[in-house]
């Protein structure tokens, strides 16, 4: 037998489900939740007899309470994943002009030894990644631009011959090591609180669903003057509510 959990009244197991932060989905959930949660209250004695005891709804209610502070703190953090991106964007883009201006000196200087037709004399620009895309991903940038650096530091290139001048093009690769850092510390913390937040959603749907059995149980389909009442715990007004 399936322990799948619906997550509203008139769901089904097959519905799709939009996952994500602040998703339609899980706000539903969660005012579900409440107004299920006010129905019992309502019903103190009744719901006592089905062992949803005030001690039980008042834990439900903290579930509350802490998937509400969750979801905000989930969000925080979400926001903060996106500047931590925009960041590594920006860095990544000031870093890839630093090496392309590298990539032009290097042509530069082919240029120049070339003038005189003497291949002896010649400087050749393998090992320059011309023609490459430099940023295809964060393990090509970072690995081009070491590449990149190193090789101008040997080669005395056009604007790139005294330690200043690469020095400046090794803090960008440094400012880009770190903005990546933050980007992927914020992304795990955003995923960490994103299965806290769901874990305790899953927690209080099944809290939930317990109250709505109690109440499918204590006021049945089968007597239609017990619509009102099972429309107050949210559960189907016509038939007994699935598992």
């Amino acid at each position: 037998m399936s322990d799948t959990i619906l997550t509203s009244a008139d769901s089904t197991p097959d519905a799709p489900r939009t996952r994500g932060y602040f998703n339609q989905g899980q706000t539903e959930d969660l005012d579900l939740a409440n107004s299920t949660l006010a129905a019992a209250r309502s019903h103190p004695a009744e719901m006592t007899g089905q062992d949803i005891t005030v001690a039980w709804l008042g834990q439900f209610e903290a579930a509350l309470t802490e998937a509400r502070g969750r979801s905000s703190a989930t969000g925080q953090q979400s926001e903060e994943a996106k500047q931590a991106t925009a960041g590594a964007t920006a860095a990544a883009a000031d870093l890839v002009k630093g090496l392309k201006q590298i990539q032009s000196s290097a042509k530069q200087k082919h240029q120049m030894l070339a003038e005189d037709g003497d291949p002896a004399t010649n400087f050749l620009t393998d090992g320059y990644l011309i023609g490459t895309r430099l940023d295809a991903n964060r393990a090509i940038l970072l690995q081009s631009a070491d590449a990149l650096i190193t090789r101008t530091k040997a080669d005395s290139l056009p604007g790139f011959k005294t330690p200043d001048k690469i020095l400046v093009v090794e803090n960008l690769l440094k400012a880009y090591r770190g903005t990546t850092d933050d980007q992927q510390d914020a992304t795990k913390d955003k995923e960490l609180s994103r299965i806290d937040r769901d874990t305790l959603l899953n927690s209080i749907n099944r809290r939930r669903a317990a109250i709505q059995h109690a109440a499918d149980a204590l006021w049945p389909a089968s007597d239609e003057a017990n619509r009102p009442i099972r429309k107050t715990f949210g559960i189907p007004l016509n038939r007994a509510m699935g598992l």
